[in-house]
């Protein structure tokens, strides 16, 4: 049935903390779960992307109360894409900032 999203794949996004390893490698270090969605579309990234801006669009509370807007403007992020995980990573320095999971097995 056409809308039914209840079997489509979940994933999760992650806002990652991460180290520099050998070689331009990143290890993360810390995550923490921001939110799930459902998508059965073909181009997930964008999809991704979408949800991921709505959300850091409200605000992102810090550990002083405050909100913080934060802004993923053209430019300066890139999606690096894995089988089952996408990297929003820094373009300067290749750091990855979030991360969508694919939590439905394949």
């Amino acid at each position: 049935m056409k809308g039914d999203r209840k079997f489509a794949p979940l994933f999760s996004v992650w806002w990652i903390d991460a180290w520099a390893g050998e070689e331009n490698s990143w290890t993360w270090n810390e995550k923490h779960k921001l939110f799930d969605f459902r998508s059965d579309a073909k181009d997930i990234k964008r999809v991704f992307l979408k949800k991921l801006r709505a959300h850091l669009a409200n605000g992102v509370p810090t550990i002083a109360g405050y909100k913080q807007h934060i802004d993923l403007g053209r430019g300066w992020y890139y999606v690096d894409e894995d089988w089952y995980c996408l990297e929003l990573r820094k373009k300067c320095d290749d750091e990855p900032k979030y991360a969508c999971i694919r939590e439905t097995p394949i």
